[in-house]
């Protein structure tokens, strides 16, 4: 609606107190139907208190009939400038010529006739709306589709401009009768007929897409991975569903369910419905990418969900063998307590999303399954580090949300033989005899030596160390070492002196045991044939005497020496002059009188050295004797055993002659 302004001359009191006067310049002006019309004047002459003044307009002929069309009288008097009152031009005023006055009350004064005002018809406006459905109320249109508004046509004979409106501002371009919503808003046409136009009421469009938004239970073994993805095990099945509660308005939704693992002739995956699933929800149980199509009722808008991934893991089911180790023929699960096993699981994946862990249950049977910290391989090296004794094993494994426990292995730990040995694994034997040595022992089989013998029993009678080794159950050893030894019996005997004179008596010596017998190679008397000394009266020029030595552990040596009956030479210078004088040698080689040693006696002097048989026959001379001689002749062939008679001289001086015994055997 516009607004116009109209002046009058001023009004005025004329000289009457009972006559009141005014005075109008006419002014042309158009209006249209509804239009608003403001009256200004000024009161040039007082009106009385109480008086109001009013606009009244014509018929379209020009007669006023009282139709005054001010909003309110304005109460006015005495006199003034500036005043004004408000007219609306009736929107049911027909299209025409109309005039205007003003009209007081007290007193009651016309003004002049305003004439020639044209009044026009404010255009027809109206929006009538298609390709919409009643949301609530609501003109309604699917997401994507149009709505079409269609403004009302103008009468005939008149002819109408058009501006849409979208939230009150005008849409640029959109000058036609018809106009294509396409998004949500208040819409409003503006129209013009010449010199009126008039604004329809804003009419309230929406656009609709139902919800297509889908969830997933999160029961057991469902994990969500994302708001659109979950991840399962196989053999779990999900439910996806619908989420979207009707809207006012909407009393229901269709559904479709798509799945796009299909691919058309270039490659392309390609969405299909899945035949009889138009519930609100789905079960799934495979991996794959499911759509969902909802259709909402009333209207049909239909509009597809986003993607929604399931992935499932498949179960990394595999089992657990029993590894050979190179020596091996076959795998075992029996040890012995040294020996160790290499538990390995088949269809393994390194270096993926598969988890391992070894678990042991101890005892083997109860159940009770610990997990086994860093052993997270798919093989385990089983020995008595992790359990000494038998127990159960097995394997855990877990691929994403799936998890798996292997077959159970019992791997049995035996202990080793026990092995004794009786009389003890050190023995003792006399030279020339044997011990019976037993085992206690319960092993299976048993082997001495290699194999050289067998058996829990056996005679030994050779010095040295035997390796025994028992073997038991699953072929575990236990081995033990005896060792063998000789005792170390020898008999000595001496004669106390070797030479005597016929008729006289020698004292005979013997040590290396704990009981004696003596007895010689010829006829003989002795004071105690059964100590460890006694006295002996030889009846042969050259006998032997023999002692046979026992020790405490009943093994025996026998020692001889010879006892020499001779008449004693005056010149021989005896041991009292020079201290004890070597009066036998034993060549034999032992290191133990084998040579003839007078140092003690030559005392670096160059002596002579001469050696006779008891007859006086000279065998061995040497010019500076080097205290080596060892029973030979000059030539070096050995002596034979008996006495034989020496001389040590030095500057042609007799320094001692003797008489030395050779013992070559002894």
């Amino acid at each position: 609606m516009r607004k116009f302004l109209l002046s009058l001359a001023s009004l005025f009191i004329v000289a009457s107190s009972f006559g009141q006067s005014t005075a109008n310049a006419s002014i042309s002006l158009q209006a249209c139907q509804g239009d608003s019309i403001v009256f200004s004047f000024d009161i040039v002459s007082p009106y009385n208190v109480g008086n109001t003044f009013s606009v009244e307009m014509s018929n379209s002929s020009g007669a006023f009939n009282g139709n005054f069309v001010n909003v309110s009288p304005l109460l006015a008097y005495g006199a003034s400038t500036g005043n004004q009152i408000d007219v609306i031009v009736p929107s049911n005023a027909t299209q025409g010529v109309y005039s205007f006055r003003l009209v007081s009350t007290n007193p009651v004064v016309i003004s002049d006739t305003i004439s020639n005002v044209i009044v026009g018809a404010s255009p027809s406006t109206g929006i009538t709306a298609y390709n919409w459905f009643n949301k609530n109320g609501v003109i309604t249109f699917c997401e994507g589709d149009t709505a079409i508004l269609v403004a009302n046509s103008p009468p005939a004979g008149q002819a109408y401009t058009y501006q849409w409106l979208q939230g009150g501002a005008p849409m640029m371009g959109e000058t036609n009768d018809t106009l294509l919503a396409v998004t949500s808003g208040a819409y409003a046409v503006e129209v013009s007929s010449n010199l009126c136009d008039a604004k329809s009421n804003d009419t309230i469009a929406n656009s609709y897409l139902p919800p297509v938004d889908i969830f997933a239970n999160s029961g057991a073994g469902i994990n969500y991975i994302g708001i659109d993805s979950i991840q399962m095990c196989e053999g779990t099945v999900a439910t996806l569903e619908h989420f979207g509660i009707p809207s006012p308005g909407i009393t229901g939704y269709k559904y479709q369910w798509m799945k796009d693992d299909s691919v058309n002739i270039f490659g392309q995956p390609v969405m299909y419905p899945l035949i009889g699933d138009t519930l609100p929800s789905i079960d799934v149980d495979t991996t794959g990418t499911w759509y969902l199509v909802v259709t909402s009722e009333p209207g049909g808008c239909l509009d597809t969900s986003d993607v929604f991934h399931v992935f499932v893991d498949s179960i990394p089911s595999t089992t657990v063998d029993v590894g050979i180790w190179s020596y091996q023929n076959f795998p075992s699960t029996t040890l012995c307590l040294t020996d160790s096993v290499m538990l390995m699981a088949q269809d393994t994946v390194l270096y993926s999303t598969w988890e391992y862990q070894w678990q042991v249950a101890y005892p083997s049977g109860s159940g009770n399954w610990l997990n086994l910290p860093n052993d997270t391989l798919p093989w385990l090296l089983v020995d008595t580090s992790i359990v000494a004794d038998t127990a159960d094993y097995r394997l855990s494994i877990i691929n994403e949300t799936c998890s798996y426990i292997t077959n159970e292995t019992t791997i049995e730990f035996v202990n080793f033989p026990i092995l004794a040995i009786l009389p003890g694994d050190s023995l003792g034997i006399c030279v020339y005899d044997s011990v019976l040595v037993s085992l206690v022992s319960n092993g299976l089989s048993f082997a001495w030596n290699g194999g050289l013998w067998v058996g829990k029993q056996n005679f030994l009678s050779i010095p040295g160390q035997y390796v025994i080794e028992a073997s038991g159950i699953n072929g575990c050893k236990t081995y033990d070492t005896l060792n063998v030894y000789n005792y170390a019996v020898v008999a000595t005997a001496t004669a106390s002196p070797q030479i005597i004179s016929p008729g006289d008596n020698t004292t005979l010596f013997a040590i290396g045991g704990s009981s004696y017998y003596w007895y010689a190679d010829a006829p003989s008397t002795f004071s105690n044939q059964h100590g460890a000394f006694t006295m002996a009266l030889p009846t042969e020029d050259t006998t032997t005497y023999f002692v046979q030595v026992e020790d405490i552990n009943g093994c025996m040596d026998t020692g001889s020496v010879q006892v020499f009956v001779s008449e004693q030479d005056s010149a021989v210078i005896y041991a009292n002059t020079y201290g004890n004088i070597q009066n036998v040698i034993t060549p034999n080689g032992d290191g133990m009188n084998d040579v003839l040693d007078l140092s003690g006696i030559t005392n670096g002097d160059p002596c002579e050295f001469t050696v006779y048989t008891r007859w006086g026959t000279p065998v061995y001379n040497q010019e500076v004797y080097n205290n080596a001689w060892g029973g030979t002749t000059d030539g070096g062939a050995k002596l034979e055993d008996g006495t034989y008679y020496f001389v040590l001289t030095h500057n042609n001086v007799i320094r001692v002659k003797s008489a030395v015994t050779i013992l070559n055997n002894i």
